[in-house]
């Protein structure tokens, strides 16, 4: 006589014929099948698809951003204080700068600046096209990061949505197996109680 493992058996009656099984738990069984394999490859490809189209998306705008701009020297027309007064001031640290266009005007703007940077020192500064104070084209760290989070935040959120559907189902299927208890026991039933008398 061939010994099966209680354990095994129970985990796997779904998928094995036997008098005990109705088609709510084949139904359940095949979801739970196609939701497993949505959470673990469905989910990481899209995070990974999602993450890698806005990694190429941001390394081209940061390649647009180095072709239209440049840094140019500048001298600073205020200090930074090292030990900001304020919570804004601490968020921004900008200074304003004086430079030279690339047409020989000067140019003036507010620039960030490290704390404790002095009045009359140098510094480089990026300018646009139109020779324009401006940030630093984006690095390609900064573009990872991006990339990092909404990949994550994509697989995160199908993980949320297969497991938001499995609960429905679930609970779908539990009220059918309700009813289907009801109507059977409302079949047998009396049966039994004839069988008492």
């Amino acid at each position: 006589m061939k010994h099966i493992n209680s354990r095994t058996g129970a985990r796997w009656w779904r998928w094995r014929r036997n008098p005990l099984r109705r088609r709510s738990d084949r139904v359940e069984a095949w979801t739970g099948l196609v939701l497993g394999t949505a959470l673990f490859v469905g989910a990481p490809l899209a995070g990974s698809l999602t993450g890698l189209a806005v990694y190429d998306h941001a390394q081209a705008t940061a390649a647009q951003q180095r072709s239209s701009r440049h840094l140019v020297r500048a001298t600073v027309l205020e200090g930074v204080p090292t030990s900001p007064a304020s919570a804004d001031e601490i968020a921004a640290h900008r200074a304003a700068v004086r430079w030279t266009t690339s047409d020989g005007r000067s140019g003036t703007g507010d620039v960030k600046m490290p704390e404790g940077t002095e009045r009359g020192s140098a510094a480089e500064i990026w300018v646009d096209a139109h020779d324009h104070a401006t940030i630093a084209p984006r690095s390609s760290g900064d573009s990872w990061a991006q990339a990092m989070g909404v990949g994550g935040v994509s697989t995160t959120a199908v993980g949320v949505a297969v497991g938001g559907v499995w609960l429905a189902v679930r609970s779908a299927l539990s009220r059918r197996r309700m009813a289907d208890w009801e109507h059977d026991w409302a079949v047998t039933g009396p049966q039994w109680d004839l069988r008492k008398r």
